[in-house]
């Protein structure tokens, strides 16, 4: 009947879908149906409480009856997905409740507007949770008008208690329940646990990120979508079905181009050497896979209008990887460390000749480099017949959340055996935050040896505490936190001290004069390995850990962590990228959205 050529076919399909996506999805997400408000006054005319009835639209009747209710919250679907009417809604006096409901123009100072928070474990005690709760802090503080749905699949804690617990964990306190509406999802939330995929962890991981996303958006879908948790598989469906702006907050890429120095291929010219053996072909299986990922996350980036980022080291990566979203906000926030409660609760006692680690028993915390460097520094320090009262002794404090952990514990124990060291280190473990406190206040020396640890909260707590750092030379403790101004070249700053290994990825093979050569962001920089620099310390250059030297130390880092990393210092940050973010929200639905879209 019609001589339709082939190759025709899958372009007629493409745009239906296109136009399926981009104007069909955005009126079933956001349109409610044309008798919308017979439907709400039927249920407030009726005597008693009951549901509403509005079938596969949902989520618009649920955004409406927040943006119109005198407390958002009670539009939970924690219960169930039913909507019912909250008493003072329902009684409607002189019609105001059903008058809040009418579509209002887009620069409308009373409109109300809902920052969708998009962040599954909500409930989880972390550090993404505290940016979490202190992000929701800020924003419900910096208008009256803005209103927060946080998106959690933690169905087993109801509303109340999840917020009991962002006050008693991360002192978040004087949140105004009643304009934070919790949306549960319970659909696709394993898609996004690590542990649910045998294989092609990444690829599953970031699937279900675009179904849980698309779980979101159909339970509410909101004014500006903002991803504490790092999630981008969400962003490709709000982008193009919302049309909002976007906020990422990154704690760290999930893919990044460090990541293929591990294979014997790390680009396409190096193919040309493949060669017919199974090694091979899994390194070629696996730079394809990863080659792929990072251009999807490469796409996913161009989605974002605003992203924030944790650190320097976050940042460089961040901005490399989605170079293409040069016109669009990246910036560095640094996550809210409760410094000026740490400065508060610390109470400075006799500090004592220790070198504290707070880091939990993980591998790549290199518990064990410490211990091999420390023992060659013991070994010096015998050799030389020098006071042991003058040796500083070894604190390793962490927690073990996983039988991995116990068992890096285990080894760490028998080393110190082995290195006979048992006199000289300590170990404490899971421990309550007031213990770490006071063994914070009684330490001179905090430690960390991770490399490129891409921001480092222990290392906040060494400077709020008082405790003089000696740090890794990488990444955040560097180029964030134990710096005046420009990060150190060198083995010391105004702030604290620095050290590298040979095992370091990035070293470059070559010394001088007893010290390790480097190249950190494109300059030249030379630091000691940690035994040596306990050697130019403890031994060589006494002067710089005398008392007044350490207490310079001590009141210049806490200047900087009240600063640089307080909770209030990240408020003002966050309260300004929302101002900017409310006026892009006018503008897109003013240019973005569909003429229907902007009637309802």
């Amino acid at each position: 009947m019609f001589n339709i050529p082939l190759y025709l076919i899958p372009i007629a399909v493409t745009i239906c879908l296109y136009q399926a996506i981009t104007l069909g999805l955005p009126r079933f997400f956001l349109v409610p149906t044309h008798n919308w408000k017979n439907k709400i006054l039927k249920v407030v005319k009726h005597t008693k409480p009951i549901y509403l009835k509005v079938g596969t639209k949902r989520l618009s009747f649920r955004r409406r009856l927040i943006t119109a209710s005198v407390q958002p919250s009670f539009y939970t679907n924690f219960v169930n997905n039913k909507l019912k009417l909250q008493p003072e809604d329902a009684a409607n006096e002189n019609d105001d409740f059903i008058n809040k409901m009418s579509s209002r123009a887009p620069a409308d100072p009373k409109r109300r507007v809902i920052y969708g928070f998009f962040h599954p474990y909500a409930n989880n005690g972390g550090g993404g949770e505290k940016v979490l709760w202190q992000a929701v802090l800020a924003t419900l503080g910096e208008s009256e008008r803005n209103i927060v749905a946080v998106y959690t699949s933690n169905t087993d804690a109801e509303p109340l208690q999840i917020l009991a617990k962002a006050e008693s964990k991360f002192k978040v306190t004087d949140l105004d329940s009643k304009r934070i509406v919790f949306v549960y999802l319970r659909r696709y939330a394993s898609y996004i646990d690590g542990s649910y995929w045998k294989h092609f962890t990444l690829a599953g991981q970031l699937f279900g990120s675009v179904l849980l996303g698309l779980e979101a958006m159909y339970e509410l879908s909101p004014d500006v979508w903002i991803d504490t948790m790092g999630l981008p598989g969400s962003y490709w469906l709000v982008a193009w079905i919302l049309k909002i702006p976007i906020v990422a907050y990154v704690h760290y890429p999930i893919i990044q181009p460090d990541m293929f120095s591990r294979l014997k291929f790390q680009c396409v010219k190096d193919v040309s050497g493949l060669k017919f053996t199974l090694t091979d072909f899994k390194h070629f299986f696996k730079f394809t896979y990863w080659s792929l990922l990072y251009y999807v996350y490469i796409y996913l980036g161009l989605c974002v209008d605003v992203t924030l980022t944790n650190g320097t080291w976050t940042y460089d990566h961040i901005s490399a990887i989605w170079a293409f979203n040069k016109s669009k906000t990246v910036e560095i926030v640094y996550p809210p460390c409760s410094t000026e409660d740490m400065m508060k609760d610390v109470k400075i006692e006799t500090r004592q000749n220790k070198l504290l680690y707070i880091a939990q028993f993980r591998p790549e915390k290199r518990h064990d480099l410490v211990l091999e460097k420390y023992e060659q520094f013991v070994g010096k320090f015998r050799h030389l017949k020098l006071p042991l009262a003058e040796m500083p002794t070894l604190v390793f404090l962490g927690s073990c959340r996983t039988q991995t952990d116990s068992s890096t514990l285990d080894m760490l124990r028998e080393k110190v055996t082995e290195l006979d060291l048992t006199e000289y280190v300590e170990f404490v473990v899971d421990c309550s935050f007031d213990e770490v406190k006071h063994t914070l206040s009684t330490c001179k020396f905090g430690l960390n040896a991770m490399w490129n640890e891409h921001f480092g909260i222990g290392v906040v707590e060494y400077l709020s505490a008082g405790v003089v750092p000696i740090v890794h030379a990488s990444a955040g403790p560097l180029l964030d936190i134990v710096r005046l101004n420009e990060p150190a070249k060198t083995w010391k700053n105004e702030v604290g001290f620095f050290f590298k290994s040979e095992s370091d990825p990035d070293f470059t093979g070559t010394r001088t004069n007893n010290m390790l050569d480097f190249t950190i962001r494109g300059t030249p920089s030379v630091f000691p390995e940690l035994d040596t620099l306990l050697e130019m310390l403890f031994v060589e250059n006494r002067e710089e850990i005398s008392d007044p030297a350490l207490q310079a130390k001590r009141d210049l880092g806490q200047k900087l962590a009240l600063e640089r990393f307080s909770n209030s210092h990240f408020a003002l940050a966050w309260k300004g990228h929302i101002r900017q973010v409310a006026r892009m929200e006018v503008d897109y639905r003013e240019t973005r959205r569909d003429k229907v879209d902007m009637v309802y």
